[in-house]
């Protein structure tokens, strides 16, 4: 089996083992977040007030998506819409001090569970780890615009 093959494979694995941790996380926290709930919380976060189809652009997901996610968000009280003052007709969308807090309680959960599963990891361990994780992370992102282009190219073929 190839490099890339067993890449593939371990690759399948975790998304597997990413459920089962999101579960854990949820099961540690008050306030159950799931994931794409806190991917949107997360985002207002780093972006500040935001037209709904700027998130959605900014999540690569469809605006339809978005609008069927941040009304229970906001029935929760952690995402609040505002006028947007450049233009009337528009809303921004904002995460308030309880989604904050959420938030913080789920980044804590994520930590703690982590803690819990990875017992005799050393800090040299995590760190390279952390590392070789935040390379692939940035190079999927930076790639996906491409493999877009190519999926779409070879369904046209």
């Amino acid at each position: 089996m190839s490099s890339i093959e067993t890449v593939s494979r371990e690759l399948v694995q975790l998304v597997r083992g990413l459920r089962e941790l999101h579960g854990a996380i949820s099961s540690a926290a008050r306030h159950p977040v799931d994931p794409s709930g806190a991917m949107v919380l997360s985002r207002l976060e780093d972006l500040g007030p935001v037209r709904l189809s700027t998130l959605a652009q900014v999540l690569c997901l469809d605006i339809s998506t978005v609008s069927r996610q941040v009304p229970v968000l906001e029935r929760h009280g952690w995402v609040a819409r505002e006028r947007d003052p450049d233009d009337q007709r528009a809303q921004l969308l904002e995460l308030t001090d309880a989604g904050r807090e959420v938030l913080t309680e789920v980044r804590h959960s994520r930590v703690e569970v982590l803690r819990g599963l990875l017992p005799d990891w050393t800090e040299v361990e995590l760190e390279a780890f952390a590392v070789q994780l935040h390379r692939f992370n940035d190079d999927v992102t930076t790639n996906r615009q491409a493999i877009v282009l190519a999926r779409t190219g070879s369904d046209n073929a």
